[in-house]
């Protein structure tokens, strides 16, 4: 018979196991969108990841950056959308 604890140590496993391989399924589909040029810039591949409300230890795993990296991106992207609303 099998406890509580472990019953909820193997879904945690198996909840981990299916977030990295969602990861790598959203990370080969941004680079499949349709684009003029080599491919989506990092760049856009983090404002595509942001919009869709993914934190940015996530987009940091799911594009193979560091965290502090997609910071400075995020707070680019935001620097430019909130100077846009401005004009």
């Amino acid at each position: 018979m099998t406890t509580m604890n472990e019953e909820k140590n193997t879904k945690n496993k198996e909840l981990t196991e299916l977030n990295k391989r969602l990861g790598v399924v959203i990370s080969l589909l941004l680079r499949m969108i349709p684009q003029e040029g080599p491919g989506v810039s990092l760049k856009e591949q983090v404002r595509i990841l942001d919009d869709l409300g993914t934190r940015p230890r996530d987009i940091a795993e799911i594009l193979g950056r560091t965290q502090p990296h997609i910071n400075k991106e995020l707070t680019g992207l935001r620097k430019k959308k909130n100077k846009k609303h401005e004009e």
